[in-house]
């Protein structure tokens, strides 16, 4: 009777293990932790870089690739890091199948992504089904760390922070009416927001706001530059949009006979305009980014001198988040001993990170804290940072 009982004790045991092992492979966030751990006892953690590689040209992969060889040939992580290059095509239905396909990897502890806010928001919410940490490294877009999300970070100022700083140039320059211009898409719409918000807060009168899509020529700049120039009285744009359309609409705005100063946020920083101004702009177009090239941060500089030695150019700011994302990783999994995606979501509250963009901290939320955002102006053929207005 003893031995009888024994063996249906264990019969019971064992179909209670296959039951749960079932539950496990049920439950996508239980079944990826699995996963993970087995992979990082072999020594290893899969990362998935995820933009549009072929539409969006920046610097993003080589810098990510630069990261993970130095933290790999460092020892700065227990595991090696293998990056797995994933493109989104550039839009939120290709976007959103390629985040299916990456969460289909069940040994993907992390997803770096996307380069828009319309494919970030949606893919944000697949990855937390499927329990994948996010780090969001470029987008501004405020909503990605307002949805009670526990596994998704953002290294970038939101629109907030870029609508208010913006807005504070208007301010010490005296302009008190501005004109908004921007891109009809979830982060143009969102930017444009938080800055009229901060024009109203500050009493500068937003006297139009009009917007363009994806589709829209120069033609249709033209036709809204008269239209203003016609119809309103203003002091300087803002346009919130994307390059190279922002080319195409300063270019329309000046052969209308529209010369009022321009302003708008990080992706003005970018070396293809001004390449493309004139030195008629000197003075009268401002970005505002959280890209410094001349920053004294030791990170920043070894980070810099290293890219310009293995690529020969100088890095982008989208190098330069992916590279500080994946390096705040790999000390993560440095200060855990774990790649578990919930596990380093809570070191990740609870540390102060010191790299070539901090140093700087996370809020409860995951979006970044006291992040400073430099002003630069248009003057001798490049973005040049000027003292905070």
């Amino acid at each position: 009777m003893k031995i009888s009982k024994i063996i249906k004790n264990c019969a019971l045991a064992l179909l209670s293990l296959s039951l749960l092992s079932c539950l496990d492979d049920d439950d996508p966030v239980r079944a990826r932790e699995k996963a993970v751990r087995r992979l990082y006892k072999r020594g290893t953690v899969k990362i998935a870089i995820a933009n549009s590689f072929d539409e969006n040209k920046t610097q993003m992969w080589d810098s990510a690739v630069l990261a993970a060889e130095t933290i790999n040939t460092q020892g700065l992580c227990p595991a090696k890091f293998e990056l797995v290059k994933c493109d989104d095509g550039g839009t939120p239905i290709s976007g959103t199948k390629k985040a299916y396909e990456i969460a289909s990897d069940k040994e993907i502890a992390a997803v770096i992504g996307h380069g828009y806010a319309d494919i970030s928001l949606p893919c944000s919410l697949i990855y937390q089904y499927y329990g994948i940490l996010t780090f969001n490294f470029i987008s501004t877009i405020h909503s990605l760390t307002d949805r009670n999300n526990p596994l998704i970070f953002s290294n970038m100022p939101n629109d907030i922070d870029f609508g208010d700083e913006i807005a504070n140039v208007c301010e010490k320059n005296g302009y008190k009416r501005m004109l908004i211009f921007y891109l009809e898409n979830t982060s143009g719409i969102s930017l444009s927001n938080s800055f009229e918000l901060s024009c109203n807060n500050r009493g500068i009168e937003v006297v139009s706001r009009d917007s363009y899509d994806i589709t829209s020529n120069k033609k249709f700049f033209e036709r809204s530059a008269r239209h203003w120039k016609n119809n309103f009285v203003f002091d300087a744009v803002f346009i919130a949009g994307r390059m190279p359309s922002i080319l195409e609409i300063v270019q329309a705005l000046r052969e209308n006979g529209v010369n009022c100063p321009i302003v708008g946020a990080d992706p003005f920083d970018d070396p293809l305009l001004a390449e493309s101004l004139s030195e008629a702009e000197d003075g009268k177009i401002f970005s505002v980014s959280n890209y410094n090239l001349s920053s004294k941060n030791i990170h920043f500089q070894a980070f810099r001198e290293l890219f310009k030695k293995k690529y020969g150019a100088e890095p982008d700011q989208e190098a330069l988040q992916v590279y500080d994302a994946l390096f705040v990783l790999a000390r993560a999994i440095n200060e855990s001993w774990t790649a578990v995606p919930s596990e380093l979501a809570e070191v990740l509250r609870s540390e102060l990170w010191f790299e070539a963009a901090g140093p700087y901290t996370f809020h409860p939320n995951g979006a970044i804290k006291d992040r400073e955002l430099t002003v630069k102006v248009f003057k001798n053929g490049a973005f040049e940072e000027i003292e905070t207005l």
